[in-house]
């Protein structure tokens, strides 16, 4: 009788397992989605606990809030011979909800005129604001429609800024479009039908 030995080498066939391997990797790759990354040029603002300011000249900051755009400059412009008076201006939303864009480019068109020279502007959207009323104000902002050309666009503060609004304090009589609730706030529970 032949005795077989106890530990016998043997190799192990890896062909089948490269094979399904492949296959496995392939069908990865036939599914996989690629992501699409999209950016804002933007920069991002430094750390601050003073008053917000870019240096000498004006400085013009923007908040897009439930209300509406605030305008607010200030500052000297770098022309001592204009007149520069500060702006803390509220534009409301029109009636449909929208934000005014129009009014908006009015506005910063205005402050443009008196300081040419800044580019920069700090927008400020509230916490719950839409990405794209953001994106609305960073264009508004950037260029506005020549009144002499209504094929060129004059451009206004090509270097926007965004930031975040600091502290939860509301504007007078600031209420959100729609009837949401104030930001932190649980909305009101709707009224049972028939009541008064």
């Amino acid at each position: 009788m032949v005795r077989r030995r106890a530990h016998e080498e043997g190799e192990v066939d890896l062909a089948a397992l490269v094979d399904v391997l492949a296959n496995m990797l392939f069908f990865l790759l036939a599914t996989v989605v690629f992501i699409q990354l999209k950016t804002l040029n933007a920069a991002v603002p430094a750390l601050s606990t003073g008053a917000v300011s870019t240096g000498k000249g004006v400085d013009v900051s923007l908040e897009v809030r439930a209300v509406g755009f605030v305008v607010k400059a200030s500052g000297e412009p770098q022309d001592k011979r204009v007149t520069f008076t500060p702006v803390d201006k509220v534009i409301p939303r029109r009636p449909d909800g929208q934000l005014d864009r129009a009014a908006l480019s009015k506005e910063l068109l205005e402050i443009k005129k008196v300081a040419p020279e800044v580019k920069n502007i700090m927008i400020f959207p509230a916490p719950g604001i839409l990405f794209d009323e953001i994106v609305q104000a960073m264009d508004a902002s950037r260029e506005a429609p020549s009144a002499t050309d209504p094929n060129k666009k004059l451009q206004m503060f090509t270097r926007p800024v965004l930031s975040e609004l600091v502290g939860d304090d509301e504007l007078p009589g600031e209420t959100p479009p729609d009837g949401a609730a104030p930001d932190g706030a649980v909305p009101a529970p709707p009224a049972p039908a028939g009541s008064p």
